[in-house]
């Protein structure tokens, strides 16, 4: 299965990466998100920590409010 890796728009480091339907961090090895469509959850409070729009990744503040600049991106 192929790898995915997720970038900090900042820094353009990757942060995670992706192997099938789950996130880890760059230096774990234990999934902290899943995906599920357009939506990114956190493992430990199973509610929705991200919004992916194409390869832009924004942050979901609550209530169905995003962040207005995205976080991270997907790269190839």
């Amino acid at each position: 299965m192929a790898e995915r890796y997720l970038y900090d728009y900042s820094s353009h480091r990757a942060v995670m990466y992706e192997i099938g339907d789950y996130l880890y961090a760059i230096s774990g090895n234990k999934a902290e998100h899943w995906i599920s469509g357009d939506y990114i959850f956190c493992m430990e409070t199973q509610t929705i920590s991200f919004w992916i729009l194409g390869k832009d990744v924004y942050g979901h503040i609550g209530r169905g409010e995003l962040t207005r600049q995205p976080l991270y991106y997907f790269g190839e």
